[in-house]
């Protein structure tokens, strides 16, 4: 038994040396979020009782070089459900959702003919435009993207080209695929002039049915004015395929932010910034169905309103939940004080309405927020935040008898501890 354990032994420090070199070249990565919750509500016609709950966000990846032109990344990810839904399940915590957010091979070649850069990824991957007006990066969208990526570089100008199967269809046994399912192609050209970021997009969702596919394009811009003065835009056009007979359905969506920081007197920095967004909704007194409701937009101003992003809820026209589109607006200032570099004080104002006031009613709620981050190590950040959500001015209660989120038009007090490692 010992002479099996010393030949194991021995055969295990064999390739262990020899694989050294192979082995050199694997990293690990990710970082855990921790957050205590604590909500309290008032004004509430039901007169629910506070609520105190955990929730989580994990990812570790893993990157191997295989070699000077070919790697391998994997990345696991587990959240709790919802954030925007205060709800309580084992521990407080909700319910767990876990998978490979990303997965793929990657393959880099340099000089080939008249292209400067090629890179090609093949496996689970996400595909980010912009600041999510059209198609986002979320740690939420898991078990999605499986395709295709081609990105081509020659002198300033890249193009990129994506395709993927969003969601597949399988056996009644659900052991095996069948056919069917969504799918998803993107298109982006972008290059540089005179130092500023242009872009142009083009996405095509292909979703399962006769009529159920639709297009976007959209074009941007960001960079810098001054030295310190940062700006972006972008705005976008979608286009739905009706069925004969139907009317015309299209819509437009924008987002647009201008910021600028300098020091001031006993802080380092002193920033200001603001953020406007608008997702076209329907008017009813037009022919044409209004819409601009991208399939996967993610963008996070705020904590609870200004949150777009479809397998989470928020403010967003898509498949109905609310046709009446919305405006966003966001600003916020924040400061880092000389005595004290590693910490960061913030206050934000979000406001969201509807794209057009057909009713007098804004289902919508306005917040304001004011957060504290402190270092503690170069990959270890705490936060302290305090939200206040309250209806606006234009909410009004139709029906007492009834308490649902239209009529219950409560105010939310919520208190945050967050704790955020990385690695």
């Amino acid at each position: 038994m010992k002479k099996s354990i010393l030949v194991f032994a021995v055969l295990f420090l064999g390739i262990a040396a020899v694989e050294e070199q192979a082995w050199a070249q694997l990293s690990f990565g990710g970082d855990l979020r921790l957050r205590m919750i604590h909500d309290q509500f008032s004004g509430s016609l039901d007169d629910r009782e506070s609520l105190t709950y955990m929730r989580y966000l994990s990812r570790v990846n893993a990157r191997a070089t295989v070699s000077s032109n070919t790697r391998f990344y994997s990345e696991f990810t587990s959240i709790t459900d919802n954030e925007l839904v205060p709800v309580r399940g084992i521990a407080g915590s909700g319910q767990l959702m876990y998978g490979l957010s990303q997965l793929y091979g990657e393959t880099i070649y340099s000089d080939v003919g008249f292209i400067d850069l090629m890179r090609f990824r093949v496996g689970r991957q996400q595909f980010p435009i912009g600041r999510g007006l059209s198609q986002g990066e979320s740690a939420y969208f898991i078990n999605l993207f499986d395709g295709v990526r081609g990105d081509f570089a020659t002198g300033r100008v890249r193009l990129s080209l994506f395709g993927a199967v969003t969601r597949q269809n399988l056996s009644p046994s659900g052991l095996f695929p069948a056919s069917g399912g969504d799918r998803i192609y993107i298109g982006r050209l972008s290059t540089t002039v005179a130092e500023q970021n242009l872009m142009s997009y083009f996405i095509y969702n292909d979703l399962e049915g006769m009529f159920n596919d639709n297009y976007i394009t959209g074009f941007g811009g960001s960079g810098n004015i001054l030295e310190e003065m940062d700006y972006f835009w972008e705005v976008a056009y979608q286009r739905y395929n009706q069925a004969p007979g139907l009317p015309e359905m299209s819509g437009i969506g924008y987002m647009v932010g201008l910021g600028h920081r300098w020091p001031m007197g006993p802080f380092r920095w002193f920033k200001v910034e603001t953020r406007f967004a608008g997702y076209e909704g329907n008017d009813p007194e037009t022919d044409r169905i209004g819409r601009f409701s991208p399939q996967f937009p993610s963008f996070f101003w705020g904590d609870r309103a200004g949150f777009a992003n479809p397998f989470v809820g928020g403010d967003y026209p898509r498949e109905g939940r609310d046709l009446t589109g919305s405006h966003i607006w966001y600003i916020r200032a924040y400061v880092v004080p000389h005595f004290l570099p590693q910490s960061r004080f913030q206050v934000q104002y979000v406001r969201v309405r509807e794209w057009i006031d057909t009713d007098g009613f804004n289902p919508y709620n306005n917040e304001i927020a004011a957060r504290f981050f402190y270092e503690i190590t170069r990959n270890s950040r705490i936060q302290l935040r305090y939200v206040h959500r309250m209806p606006n001015e234009e909410d009004i209660d139709p029906d007492t008898r009834l308490v649902s989120s239209a009529t219950d038009l409560f105010e939310i007090h919520r208190f945050m501890l967050e704790w955020h490692v990385w690695f």
